[in-house]
């Protein structure tokens, strides 16, 4: 469901959980989260180019580089509304920011850098496209926070965790090449390689974001690599950077901070001297 907007710029929509969408935690599994943020993405787009704007046999919007904040869980049963939002574009990328809310909570938000792919390569944003995005936003977007955790990708021998996993039909959206949603699922399943060593005792863990470099997108039927490690320590919480590579080169490289938390106060607790030496035996 959508609503009218005074603002081009902007789009509203309403989203509804699945129940396949929960975790074991019984909330809405962080990973299904992300997919809630391109669906709202993709709702925007047919909004704006028509019906047929969700595949294309010509050039193809991805994204280049998200960054996704999990500010509050979410649950089902209950709709979650959204807004995207274009802060601005120039001739090779768009940036568009995504809120979601949920019970009138403020549950989650993706800053995406949106480009353009032709036969798998990137190419310029189609001018109709552009000229869309400009109409309504006349500025090029600013720049995303600068990364660092690419340069960890070069080798991934130098991870202390490693795993193949074989790619899945499922895998393939539309269009018939590696969907986004697999690939942070991909970057999901590296994470956990590292998390799932970890002794937590009465403790759990969180995500508290997740932010994905894309390199491409193309299939494959052979194994994708995957690794992660830790890459910082700080008080309450501790980065996992990782990534996953195929035949073609470097699928994606995500950095993800992980929060430990209290599970009888639901809050933030720092690393206890045992997590701290666990963790610092997993650094890259």
């Amino acid at each position: 469901m959508t609503t009218q907007n005074n603002n081009p710029a902007v789009f509203h929509g309403t989203i509804t959980p699945r129940y396949t969408d929960l975790d074991t935690w019984r909330h809405v599994n962080n990973s299904r989260v992300y997919q809630l943020h391109i669906e709202a993405r993709i709702q925007a787009l047919v909004d704006r180019f028509g019906p047929d704007a969700w595949f294309s046999d010509a050039e193809r919007l991805r994204p280049v580089r998200t960054i996704t904040h999990f500010r509050q869980v979410s649950w089902f049963g209950s709709n979650i509304d959204f807004t995207v939002e274009l802060l601005g574009c120039d001739d090779h990328h768009a940036r568009l920011r995504s809120e979601l809310y949920q019970d009138g909570k403020h549950v989650g938000t993706q800053e995406c850098l949106l480009g353009a792919l032709l036969n798998h390569e990137w190419v310029p944003l189609p001018a109709t496209i552009r000229d869309s995005f400009r109409k309504d936003v006349p500025r090029d977007p600013e720049p995303l926070p600068e990364e660092h955790y690419s340069e960890k990708a070069g080798n991934f021998e130098h991870f202390p965790f490693r795993r193949e996993l074989t790619p899945r039909y499922a895998d393939l959206d539309a269009d018939s090449q590696s969907s986004e949603a697999a690939i942070a699922r991909y970057m999901e399943q590296a994470r956990f390689g590292s998390v799932r060593s970890i002794d937590l005792k009465e403790l759990g863990i969180l995500i508290a974001s997740l932010d994905i470099t894309f390199g491409h997108y193309r299939p494959s039927g052979k194994p994708v690599e995957l690794a992660s490690g830790v890459t910082h320590l700080g008080n309450t919480s501790f980065h996992l950077t990782g990534g996953a590579r195929s035949v073609h080169g470097l699928h994606a490289v995500a950095n993800s901070v992980m929060v430990i938390v209290d599970l009888d106060e639901n809050r933030p607790t720092p690393l206890t001297d045992d997590l701290r030496s666990q963790l610092e035996k997993l650094k890259v």
